[in-house]
């Protein structure tokens, strides 16, 4: 693998600062670097760098959908190409082009998002969340540009919540950032809360940053609707449920009110069906690791 590469993937690895969405797209990048270097001199070869180098990168944050499914995407449409591709220079050049286009859309798609949660927020709203997200602050953006006058209560997760803070306060937002250990004594005058997403998995439940859980749980006892705001590339086709990074929560299905993605809100219950279109980019892998055979997307095998 090219040094250059290796050192992008490490990176990803390392990453604790940017959230899920960027990450994704950092890891199409890397897959257009991985184009740009290869030193293949058949097709076959160019093929199976880029598989090897995007089952790398899903192994490597193994518990963020969206980086397994936008590699995976590129991956199946560089194959599909092949099929009728006989000259690698060409078909080297459609891989950049689709990356390029695939970071795009993934960009647009957060966008969207988080132009349909804000309409969910109403003026005078007190709102409240944690850990980071920059969709959940292009959300709260957005309904100050719709001169919604809106308070966010920040929890501290591990500084991550001070750097929400001053993220929102550059938009005019009000906000403070308050100790994860004292939720239940901030939560009362919350409309609702907004949280990102690291994962959807099929059952509806969530992964996301630390302390997730326990804003959730409050939110349901308190009677206050909590939502998940996420690009759909965030859906985890994966059959076997990803071992947790340490920091991050999982989060059941009946503690969550929605999940808002660019294609509008999903129940919970209705995750599994919009899985479909996904599943095709990821079945194409086969990884083998840790004593057993894992296909990504599909079932794992001991």
């Amino acid at each position: 693998m090219n040094p250059e590469v290796s050192r992008k993937i490490e990176g990803i690895a390392q990453d604790r600062t940017h959230g899920a969405g960027w990450l994704s797209r950092e890891a199409i990048g890397v897959m257009k670097l991985a184009t740009e270097k290869s030193e293949a001199e058949t097709i076959a070869q160019f093929l199976d760098e880029l598989t090897k180098v995007a089952a790398k990168l899903i192994q490597t944050r193994p518990g963020m959908a969206s980086i397994t499914n936008s590699v995976s995407r590129f991956v199946y449409e560089v194959f599909q190409r092949s099929k009728d591709e006989e000259d690698l220079d060409s078909l080297r050049g459609f891989a950049g082009t689709k990356g390029g286009e695939l970071i795009k859309d993934s960009m647009e798609a957060a966008l969207k998002a988080a132009e349909k949660g804000a309409l969910m927020i109403e003026d005078g709203d007190i709102l409240m969340t944690c850990s980071y997200s920059a969709t959940i602050c292009e959300t709260f953006r957005i309904a100050k540009s719709k001169e919604k006058g809106i308070e966010v209560i920040a929890l501290e997760s591990k500084s991550y919540g001070e750097a929400t803070a001053r993220e929102l306060k550059s938009y005019g937002i009000s906000v403070r950032v308050v100790p994860d250990n004292v939720i239940g004594e901030h939560i009362s005058p919350v409309k609702k809360v907004f949280v990102g997403a690291d994962s959807i998995l099929g059952d509806g439940s969530l992964i996301n940053g630390t302390p997730t859980y326990e804003l959730a749980s409050a939110a349901k006892k308190a009677g206050i609707p909590f939502y998940s705001v996420c690009e759909s590339v965030k859906l985890d086709v994966r059959s076997h449920r990803p071992k947790l990074e340490r920091g991050f929560d999982l989060i059941p299905p009946d503690l969550i009110t929605g999940i808002i993605t660019e294609e509008g809100i999903i129940k919970p219950g209705e995750v599994i069906d919009r899985m479909k279109r996904l599943s095709k980019w990821v079945n194409i892998f086969i990884v083998k690791g840790m004593g057993r055979e894992v296909i990504v997307g599909g079932n794992s095998s001991s």
